[in-house]
């Protein structure tokens, strides 16, 4: 099977829109803090983005992506956040996802191996991330698992189990 062609920009205000809707659509149950992520990195200087951030116990938004196909489409989304309980070691992966319909062709493990590569630029010890053990993620869990990414905690939800993987960058 052919690759195919699929650009990495940084996320803009003319690509938010459309990235926002995939996530969206990809992530419905998201909570008000990850709905609102978006809007906070776009205006992240405005005295409002900051106190988003700082309830939601964010220190630092590094950048966000957008992976585009041929058609100009946003079919993937990645970024790296740093969290105010451990921003001295460790950036966290966030809305990372890939189009359903765009799924089977390898763009997850190239997007995922692109945001890997940007957390071992950021100088962060190690790379996090946010899961569920939920059916729709099992895809997902298999990437993290084949680029390292070990479960180190579980906790148990109503429905799923939350999880936090790492990978040590260096």
């Amino acid at each position: 099977m052919e690759e195919p062609v699929l650009r990495i920009e940084i996320m803009d205000s003319a690509t938010l829109s459309e990235a926002k809707a995939l996530v969206d659509r990809v992530f419905p149950a998201q909570g008000p803090f990850e709905r609102l992520f978006p809007w906070t990195f776009i205006g992240r200087e405005s005295a409002f983005s900051r106190a988003v951030l700082r309830l939601a116990g964010v220190s630092e938004l590094t950048e966000f992506w957008v992976a585009i196909d041929d058609d100009g489409t946003v079919i993937g989304t990645t970024g790296l956040y740093r969290h105010c309980k451990d921003a001295h070691e460790a950036v966290w992966l966030s809305w990372f996802c890939v189009a359903p319909e765009s799924r089977g062709n390898g763009l997850g493990g190239r997007l995922l191996d692109f945001s890997i590569e940007r957390a071992r630029r950021s100088g962060a010890d190690f790379l996090r991330l946010y899961t569920s053990d939920t059916q729709n993620e099992a895809a997902a869990q298999r990437l993290y698992e084949g680029r390292g990414l070990r479960v180190y905690q579980s906790r148990n939800r109503i429905l799923y189990r939350l999880l936090r993987r790492e990978l040590r960058l260096n």
